[in-house]
């Protein structure tokens, strides 16, 4: 195995970092994009890089704004065009023939921004994707959420640059349906407390197919999902990812 840390430019020259878990031979990368306060260094996305490397070479990214990335975070009104610049990364420079994207929270909302803009890649998974980030219920003190936060904090929090929230952005659930012909499946937390488990009933609605959500039972947001339970969240991720190479 062989990890590579590396940067890219995005459209606008901001340096993006990449954590790139690469094995001779394959031709199938999944690019990981976190959420907001989070990291690809943070202990949750190594270990869920290293969990999904035993099938996939991984890409795991650094948004704006976060970790060794370069610039500030923009809510979701620039990351998709970072999205973009990882996605042409590794098909252009590292000639990936597959290419999958999983996004967390505000990295969903920018992940399925980008594949309904350009359809770039050969499957998308969403993991809490809210539908707008306006409409996103913050609830960050429930304890559900507080605790969970506390325990994921790390050198990455402090790190965090931040941008005009105000911004104007795209809104998932405007342009969800353009995802379409590209296979999506949207997982979710029955009791997330920030953002509501009814943002993934409305995009999966609007959604065209080929499409799947999962409700995970008593499952809170994001990355929690796996940290509770990582065989289960790492097999269903792995079973779709494999449909989907076969031809959903």
């Amino acid at each position: 195995m062989l990890i590579k840390n590396t940067t890219i430019e995005s459209f606008d020259k901001t340096k993006i970092a990449l954590n790139h878990f690469k094995k001779d031979g394959r031709d199938a990368v999944l690019i990981i994009c976190h959420g907001f306060a989070m990291s690809k260094d943070s202990k949750p996305f190594i270990a869920l890089s290293n969990d999904l490397f035993e099938l996939y070479d991984i890409i795991a990214i650094d948004q704006r704004g976060h970790g060794d990335s370069e610039g500030v975070f923009s809510f979701s009104a620039k990351e998709h065009e970072d999205v973009k610049a990882v996605i042409e990364y590794a098909k252009e420079k590292e000639n990936y023939t597959n290419i999958y994207l999983m996004g967390f929270s505000l990295g969903a909302a920018s992940c399925i921004i980008e594949v309904a803009q350009n359809k770039n890649v050969n499957g998308l998974i969403t993991i809490s994707a809210p539908i707008s980030f306006e409409k996103v219920e913050n609830r960050f003190f429930h304890k559900d959420a507080l605790i969970p936060g506390i325990k994921k904090s790390g050198n990455h929090t402090f790190k965090m640059r931040l941008g005009n929230m105000f911004a104007r952005k795209e809104k998932p659930i405007d342009v969800i349906d353009n995802t379409s012909p590209i296979p999506i499946l949207l997982i979710q937390g029955e009791k997330d407390p920030i953002i509501f488990k009814h943002h993934a009933e409305a995009l999966y609605e609007k959604a065209k197919d080929p499409k799947k959500l999962i409700i995970v039972e008593k499952g809170l947001h994001a990355e929690d999902l796996y940290i509770n339970n990582p065989k289960e969240f790492i097999s269903l991720c792995n079973s779709w990812l494999k449909e989907c190479k076969n031809g959903i």
